[in-house]
């Protein structure tokens, strides 16, 4: 079990490192930080989340009592990381990161092979629906805060309506929309126009993990421990619990889909989380870039014993 997380763990670390000596040995120039993170912000995420979408069951994505679970405990940890980041004194574009941070999971890069060596083709429903979840989901909450927040002075009615204008301009959320009319209506997805989606989608992980190593490799001053403790914490420990609290109050739901919801929630944190801190400033970018980096780490140990638990259809019903 160790060897199979680690093994899933380490491309992470490598593109990381990749990225590191990249930027510290300026061998993509001063830019490819920015350049990275914005192709996949634009161009990568939104294919990868469509297609993930369009290939979807459109029954799958009416298992009500899963949604339930993966969203309470998602946002259950984005609204812990927000309020004790605001309640230390950082600015709501901080505290956005933090909490966001605290419940995005690599869900497509770590949680799916994880998943499909432990339970098999089977995982590959639950899996798709937690990524949408994810993406669409959480990811806009987190936008639509992260753009009230931008504008404090402008009043709530101009920031929601600054948020309108970001939701309708977001090649994610659009491509994400577009991804569930595509299975609702179980349009055909295949051929050369599938095999494009799926080259651009599998640059998302590659790209965003080495623009972290990236900017971990430009000067900064040292990170503050504390926030960055505080969102691994909550990050590896909370959101796995109170995702299995809520699969365990909720109405029953399939065996699987609920060990899915608990081990995606246990996944550290997905590089996403850096892309949007691009906007926020250079708090944010630093402590998603370690967020990202010593969850992954820690996960290495943390996955071990949830793994053991899930395996274990009974301890969940």
């Amino acid at each position: 079990m160790a060897y199979m997380i680690v093994g899933a763990l380490v491309p992470v670390f490598g593109l990381i490192l990749i990225g590191f000596a990249c930027g510290r040995f300026n061998v993509l120039g001063e830019r490819a930080f920015e350049v990275l993170n914005r192709f996949v912000i634009v161009i990568t995420l939104p294919v990868l989340t469509f297609r993930s979408i369009a290939k979807m069951e459109a029954a799958d994505l009416a298992v009500m009592p899963m949604i339930g679970a993966v969203l309470g405990g998602a946002f259950f940890a984005y609204a812990l990381g927000y309020s004790i980041e605001r309640w230390f004194g950082r600015p709501a574009k901080d505290a956005n990161i933090a909490g966001l941070s605290s419940s995005f999971s690599n869900v497509g890069f770590v949680g799916l092979p994880i998943a499909l060596i432990a339970f098999g083709q089977d995982a590959l429903g639950p899996v798709a629906v937690t990524m949408f979840l994810y993406s669409a989901v959480v990811f806009t909450v987190a936008l639509l805060v992260g753009e009230v927040a931008a504008n404090p002075d402008d009043g709530l009615v101009h920031g929601l309506r600054a948020s309108g204008h970001a939701i309708v301009r977001s090649p994610l959320i659009m491509l994400a929309l577009a991804g569930v009319a595509w299975a609702a209506f179980r349009l055909p997805l295949e051929g050369p126009l599938d095999v494009l989606l799926q080259t651009l989608a599998s640059a998302t992980a590659p790209c965003a993990l080495t623009a972290i190593g990236l900017f971990i490799s430009l000067p900064r001053s040292h990170a503050a421990p504390g926030p960055i403790g505080r969102v691994v914490s909550i990050k590896l420990a909370v959101q796995p619990a109170a995702t299995a609290l809520l699969v365990w109050l909720l109405p029953p739901m399939p065996p699987l889909w609920g060990a899915i919801a608990v081990l995606t929630a246990a996944m550290p944190c997905g590089a996403t989380s850096f892309v949007l801190a691009g906007k926020a400033g250079r708090w944010a970018m630093e402590l998603s870039a370690w967020s990202v980096t010593l969850t992954t780490t820690f996960a290495t140990l943390t996955l071990i014993p949830v793994l053991w638990w899930i395996g274990m259809p009974r301890a969940l019903y």
